[in-house]
């Protein structure tokens, strides 16, 4: 109920703000030139005449204190394994609605590995786990990943989103930034480390100063797109400093800051000060930019520049002095009371993990929970501002919010307590051993929630393209594991590199660096790898929260004709070929299918795959045509 007065009472302040929209140039000169006249000197500064932040502001659900709520009474008090399991069952039961029953072990454990690896399962660990009939049997499974090196070669990936990394600066010239990688592989070692999340951000944002062996980790802040060669440095400075502002509260506040960079936000409690005051934390770590010249991390600098407000977001509109400041509305008064200018910085990284401060423990929380289950617990995940729907499960993200801050920021404790609920564990779909009951209890739940709103069942979901191409090396046997190192170049066809400037894509010169995994390649802005083009992958123009979901036609193609997918249907045919010697081929194709799907065929599809066998002059041909087609089937690219 509070959420819809709100949104009503929105709706009826853009009307009106929309009738005064013509007085906003006029209103705001006078705001500023009065507010330049009360700053005085520099030691007056942050006297800018701004609405104040109301109880009503405060009374949206993001900006609320987080406290663990307790756990909701259930009718179904067998079926949780995790507190997650008491707040979606309690959701379910009051719609008349049921969970799905859990998935089979090879179904858990492809998605399980998916999940936190980004690989296949092998047919080893297959046979391992349906042979482990200890209770404790998942919950090593998930240990025993989670403590992998491809975790975090796998959910690197998501963070490097959110921080818009490629090693190149996109526009015309799309130059090279050496070193770049070094980030990426940051990222990569931090996640393997199991770095609490506070330390994590920490780094990040003022590695230089708490820490100088991880000034490296700042490259965060200054990972987007760059033009080095323009004429005007101090307008490209300018704007890298108010992309600094944006991607920080996109990524770690949920807020998007960006649309105050010319006017108070519209919709949220953000004025344009809190955009310059946020923006002012990162001023002196900026310096005056040369051309040509690449600045990739953040340091201090012995001239401090006093941050300042810009009228419409214009650099020759200087205004106001203003303090560095989070913004206002994400905590109390006190603590911003107490924000040290002479740090700020580090005061910035302090702020965000203060028992006071809402917005970042349901941030991150949120953010695992999506990655889990495709989706988030709220509409935006970079977006917790008053215009975008509230989560579907607000006592759930708060308790996941209050429990990572008290385990101390540990995010693999956060996935453990994910990955053993019962709520992820269930099945997707009814087999074709299912029972009626089962049929029944999910067309139930597909007519009453169709969207998979309150989770009455595991949401399918199809992989990225770089899990694809992972999967795609993995299952034909090429895919080299080594950790860690430089970016690498696999071949492009001719006709992509005819596009690019001269000598912006050689590839490696070892072929075993083309095999290597996807986290690795090297990420151009100007021209994605096309797997990884074609499903999907942001350009890193921006911080990107959340992936878009197209299918198109490119993508079918792309995984019938493309040399990737071909030459990895050729390996995955002699690794058959060479695995399954002296066998006939029902045990050839029972091992294709558990390589590619973890599971054995049907007997419909064993005898359509040892028809098309036997019915070829060439069978070599024709089991290479079998490999292409389970390949390209529609569950070798969506995790159940």
């Amino acid at each position: 109920m509070r959420n819809a007065l709100r949104c009503c009472l929105v709706m009826v302040t853009c009307r009106l703000m929309a009738l005064l929209c013509a007085l906003i140039p006029v209103i705001g000169s006078a705001r500023l030139a009065l507010a330049e006249n009360e700053a005085g000197d520099q030691e007056a500064a942050g006297e800018v005449l701004e609405l104040e932040i109301s109880e009503f502001d405060r009374d949206h659900w993001s900006f609320q204190p987080i406290e663990r709520p307790p756990l909701p009474a259930v009718e179904r008090s067998g079926w949780p394994s995790t507190a997650v399991d008491f707040f979606i069952l309690r959701r379910l039961e009051k719609r008349s609605l049921a969970p799905q029953p859990a998935a089979d072990r090879a179904t858990l454990l492809r998605r399980v590995k998916f999940d936190l690896l980004g690989l296949p399962p092998t047919v080893e660990e297959l046979e391992r786990f349906e042979a482990d009939k200890s209770p404790l049997a998942y919950e090593r499974l998930v240990d025993r990943f989670l403590s992998s090196p491809g975790y975090a070669e796998r959910w690197a990936q998501h963070w490097l989103d959110l921080a818009r990394f490629a090693e190149t600066d996109g526009f015309e010239h799309d130059k090279v930034r050496k070193g770049a990688w070094r980030y990426r592989q940051w990222v990569v070692d931090a996640l393997n480390q199991d770095m609490p999340y506070d330390q994590f951000v920490r780094l990040q944002l003022a590695g230089d100063l708490v820490g100088s062996e991880d000034s490296i980790a700042t490259m965060f802040c200054m990972a987007g797109p760059d033009m080095p060669d323009i004429n005007e440095q101090d307008l490209r400075r300018h704007d890298k400093l108010n992309e600094i502002a944006s991607t920080v509260g996109a990524s770690l506040l949920g807020l998007q800051m960006h649309c105050a960079q010319c006017h108070d936000h519209k919709y949220d409690p953000i004025s344009q000060a809190d955009f310059y005051r946020l923006r002012g934390i990162f001023e002196s770590a900026v310096p005056p930019l040369k051309r040509d010249r690449h600045v990739t991390e953040l340091a201090s600098y012995s001239d401090p520049i006093v941050p300042r407000l810009y009228g419409r977001g214009e650099l020759s509109n200087a205004g106001p002095r203003l303090k560095p400041r989070p913004p206002r509305i994400a905590s109390s008064d006190e603590p911003l009371s107490q924000f040290d200018n002479k740090n700020p910085r580090v005061a910035l990284a302090d702020w965000l993990f203060l028992p006071e401060n809402p917005l970042t423990g349901r941030v991150i929380a949120n953010r695992i929970w999506q990655h889990h289950f495709g989706k988030s617990l709220c509409e935006n995940p970079s977006d917790f501002g008053v215009i975008a729907d509230g989560p579907s499960h607000e006592m759930l993200l708060d308790w996941l919010a209050v429990e990572l801050r008290q385990s101390g920021w540990n995010l693999k404790r956060l996935h453990r307590i994910i990955l053993l609920s019962s709520t992820y564990r269930q099945a997707s779909h009814v087999g074709f051993d299912g029972s009626d009951q089962q049929r029944e209890t999910l067309r139930h739940a597909i007519e009453n929630d169709p969207e998979n709103e309150w989770y009455s069942r595991f949401p399918r979901r199809r992989l990225e393209g770089e899990i694809i191409r992972d999967a795609l090396l993995s299952v034909s046997g090429q895919l080299n594991r080594s950790y860690g190192g430089q970016s690498v170049l696999p071949p492009l066809p001719d006709e992509l590199v005819s596009t690019l400037l001269k000598g912006q894509w050689k590839s490696s010169e070892d072929p075993e660096d083309h095999v290597r995994r996807s986290i690795y390649v090297f990420a151009r802005r100007n021209l994605r790898y096309p797997i990884f083009d074609a499903f999907d992958r942001p350009d890193a123009g921006a911080s990107c929260a959340r992936r878009d979901r197209s299918t198109t036609a490119i993508q079918s193609l792309h995984l019938l004709n493309s040399e990737l997918a071909f030459d990895a249907a050729r390996k995955f045919r002699d690794r058959l070929e060479r695995e399954t010697a002296g066998k006939d081929d029902a045990e050839l194709l029972k091992h294709a299918f558990r390589l590619a799907f973890a599971r054995l065929p049907t007997e419909d599809e064993l005898g359509k795959c040892r028809e098309l066998l036997a019915g070829e002059a060439d069978r070599r041909e024709a089991l290479l045509i079998v490999c292409a087609g389970l390949l390209n089937a529609s569950e070798f690219i969506y995790l159940d």
